[in-house]
């Protein structure tokens, strides 16, 4: 997302404002803003973008000069790119150092795959899963898409005039470009398996290619050097009719689309970077009346600073989001998060990007000897001069990401930051903004103190910003809706606040004997001392880490239950999960089922699942409230699978557990002690 220029270069105010939808589409998207669910194909767009200006800045170069200067091409990249990522980075390290140090031990991959561009691959060989992940989120997972974009920068310079002096005719050039392209979407789709984490292909310099390719494909056959203006009316007409059609695909697909659909990996990236080049191709010709309108003043300003804006929006949002919300958005902090990431980047783009930019290192080494005088002399800061504030930030910065990534802070771990340090890093899909220049279950006792009692296995800190409700509770626990307990409404706990339970060392995926949580300990929603014990034989409960956490209480409400949990459980192992109690005579004739927590799952899966407990005189599907993009899929696709199966209604925890941000840990998605105890009475009370 980067304005690259060279002394014959024309300025296209469109592709501005192309990157002002883009970069707003993908804030949207970590907002969760219900019109911005496919916000993330911003990404899609600005690979196209990069592409398109950077392979047309090499076809200009080797035009007017022969062949590509390739130190001043990657000098330049390193000037763009560079300043605004080390102060984003510098900044987000001294503030948990100062506020959050438990965090910076897991940091340190972040910042040397980040700093090195390979931050990609570095989660890929992780196994970090974009998809279905815990924890707290990694400031600094947003720039995987920045990695790939760089490995291309690295290697196009050298490939492309390769292949033009070894093709000869630019068309021939193009067409292997767009083979290349092709051969990159057939990979992204061979790879795919429905159902399963689709990370590794979503990451991938290897199945992302495409979209930069599809941009290079343009820029070969649509230089912006030999487009002119003059066209006769009917061609004007004729490509911005083109260009609105395309913005309006793309616009709808942001709408209409998310992570989950398979649809996106198997031709649907594919069918954006087709219209994003469309567009791209409009915006870029002088006379494009819809260029005029895109380029129009705030969404060129937005455009400029689109890098910096993406750079800042979600550190800024992951600092500052509540980990356990269930109360849904706050306006208030959004707009401040908005404010602060704008400011940020104004900033940023002024006082850091463009000296940089302009001056290079001779910026950075005025900048430093100032620095040193005035530190020296005890010199006022407001006496500096402007060339010396990027070089004192960029140092500054240097220095603190070479101390966080060698030491990861020099501070021991807490017990509570052990658990999350663990899982790893977190990771939150960004895009590429370069357009051309616990334990195994409660205590005895049952406490918590708030924190997740049960990690997640292979699940490391992803997240987004807690997800808006959409699956709204009804009454009535008829076939196909909703169920709710009949019993009176669930109060709040009362305010006893036990110890907190220490983490596992080696917490195992099934316990072989889970504490029984004593007779009345506690009062209000769920205490199992508020009645009497009822036989539960021939009540299965199937389920995932959330299961392990109630399974206690279950057991002491309903003895007999036959409860199977396990950490990170998918909906596509339930199958063979119930074969296997089958087989054990474990499966009762009513069958509740936890599962949704750890990530989507298609139609295809549910039905399967519903298919197998066919034979079951009751099935209770429940739905789920965990604070990720997942939520409001796998809950609409309860909502909407179990109309079709008489035996199947839905137990309603995201409408139980709502306003109660107490029921959670510190992960927003396993539960405490007195969540545990209302889901045990709200599966009770189901049954």
């Amino acid at each position: 997302m980067h304005t690259t220029k060279s002394a014959t270069s024309r300025y296209m105010p469109g592709l501005d404002g192309l990157r002002a939808i883009a970069v707003i589409a993908v804030i949207a998207y970590h907002l969760d803003f219900d019109w911005a669910s496919g916000g993330l194909l911003g990404v899609g767009v600005f690979f196209v973008l990069s592409g398109y200006l950077i392979t047309d800045q090499i076809v200009s170069e080797l035009h007017r000069e022969g062949c590509l200067n390739l130190k001043r091409f990657w000098l330049r990249r390193a000037r763009r790119l560079l300043p605004a990522m080390l102060l984003v980075m510098a900044a987000v390290s001294l503030y948990l150092l100062l506020f959050d140090r438990d965090r910076l031990p897991s940091l340190a991959g972040d910042v040397w795959s980040a700093v090195t561009y390979t931050s990609n691959w570095y989660l890929i060989f992780h196994h970090v899963s974009y998809f279905e992940s815990f924890g707290p989120p990694s400031p600094f997972g947003h720039l995987w898409s920045l990695a790939v974009e760089e490995q291309f920068y690295l290697l196009w310079p050298l490939l492309l005039p390769a292949a033009a002096a070894l093709l000869g005719r630019r068309g021939k050039t193009a067409l292997a470009v767009a083979a290349a392209a092709a051969a990159s979407a057939v990979l992204m789709a061979a790879l795919y398996v429905p159902g399963a984490d689709p990370s590794r292909i979503y990451y991938g310099t290897d199945t992302r290619a495409f979209g930069l390719l599809i941009g290079a494909a343009l820029a070969l056959v649509w230089p912006s050097g030999r487009l002119s203006a003059g066209l006769p009316r009917r061609y004007r007409l004729g490509l911005d009719g083109a260009g609105i059609a395309a913005l309006t695909g793309i616009l709808l697909m942001m709408r209409d689309t998310s992570e989950y659909d398979s649809f996106l990996y198997r031709g649907g990236l594919v069918a954006l970077s087709l219209l994003a080049a469309a567009l791209v191709a409009a915006l870029a010709h002088p006379d494009s009346r819809l260029g005029d309108w895109l380029g129009c003043g705030p969404m060129r300003w937005i455009g400029k600073r689109s890098y910096g804006i993406y750079l800042w929006h979600y550190p800024v949002i992951a600092l500052s989001e509540k980990q356990v919300n269930t109360d849904g958005p706050e306006p208030l902090r959004i707009a401040l998060q908005l404010a602060v990431s704008v400011a940020l980047a104004a900033l940023s783009y002024r006082y850091v990007e463009n000296p940089v930019r302009r001056r290079g290192l001779a910026a950075v080494r005025d900048g430093l000897l100032a620095a040193t005088a005035s530190l020296a002399s005890g010199m006022r800061s407001g006496r500096r001069s402007a060339p010396s504030r990027p070089a004192a930030c960029l140092s500054v910065a240097a220095l603190i990401l070479l101390c966080v990534s060698c030491t990861g802070g020099a501070q021991p771990l807490s017990e509570g930051a052990k658990a999350v340090a663990s899982d790893g890093t977190g990771v939150i899909a960004g895009p590429g903004l370069d357009a051309g220049d616990a334990s195994g279950g409660p205590t005895a006792g049952g406490g918590d103190g708030g924190a997740a009692v049960v990690p997640v296995k292979d699940h490391v800190g992803t997240s987004k910003p807690t997800p808006k409700p959409t699956s709204k509770p009804a009454s009535g626990p008829t076939s196909g809706a909703v169920a709710t307990p009949t019993s009176e409404p669930t109060p709040k706990p009362s305010a006893d606040v036990n110890p907190p339970a220490k983490p596992a060392q080696s917490p195992s995926p099934k316990p072989s004997a889970s504490p029984a949580p004593q007779q009345g300990a506690g009062a209000g929603a769920g205490s199992v001392g508020s009645e009497a014990p009822r036989s539960g034989e021939g009540i299965t409960v199937i389920g995932d880490s959330v299961m392990l956490n109630v399974k206690p209480y279950l057991e002491a409400r309903l003895p007999g239950i036959v409860v199977d949990g396990e950490v990170g459980r998918q909906m596509r192992e339930a199958p063979d999960e119930i074969d296997a109690l089958k087989r054990n005579g474990q499966l009762g004739s009513r069958v509740v089922v936890e599962l949704g927590t750890n990530g989507s799952f298609t139609k295809k899966q549910l039905t399967k699942l519903l298919d197998a407990l066919a034979g079951a005189d009751e099935v209770i599907l429940m739905n789920t409230r965990v604070p990720r993009k997942w939520q409001d899929t796998v809950n609409g696709m309860l909502d909407d699978i179990a109309p079709d199966y008489p035996n199947v209604s839905i137990g309603d925890w995201y409408g139980a557990s709502g306003g109660h941000d107490e029921y959670f840990g510190k992960d927003g998605v396993h539960l405490g002690k007195t969540g545990s105890q209302a889901y045990a009475k709200l599966v009770a009370d189901l049954l």
